[in-house]
């Protein structure tokens, strides 16, 4: 009797337990940058010229909430967020912009089940985002 207090502390403090993910994203919309620079190829001998574009930057409009209030610098968590893409290949975030009213001093305040909104971009890829997650710790 005098262990099922301690196993249910050290299950409390397990890895599966504090590995949970502290963010669920509750809606996303996709934006499509399309490269500005393309690339032509000329073969001499064809005398033909071939134009290469590039895939697009894969961004989105994130809605998101969070499991608890966190105070973070809105630049350190540029890389919270995880696309997976339609050929499941995932790309974390790399550019991550917040509205000018949400941030504080370089800080952003992420308050309990209260939705936020964030813009991400990811990675180049011809394939579009299926779905994001994230993950605050």
């Amino acid at each position: 009797m005098k262990l099922a207090p301690l196993l249910l502390l050290a299950n409390l403090f397990s890895g599966a337990v504090m590995a949970q993910s502290t963010c669920s994203v509750t809606h996303f919309d996709t934006v499509n940058i399309e490269p500005t620079i393309e690339a032509v190829n000329y073969d001499k001998q064809t005398q033909m010229a071939a134009v290469h574009h590039s895939a697009p930057m894969r961004c989105a409009t994130i809605s998101f909430q969070t499991e608890h209030t966190l105070n973070k610098v809105a630049n350190a968590i540029n890389d919270e967020f995880e696309a997976t893409y339609a050929d499941m290949t995932m790309a974390k975030s790399h550019l991550i912009t917040f509205s000018e009213d949400d941030i504080d001093s370089g800080y952003i305040q992420l308050r309990r089940h209260k939705p936020q909104t964030v813009y991400a971009c990811f990675s180049t890829s011809n394939t579009p985002i299926t779905s994001i997650s994230c993950k605050f710790e």
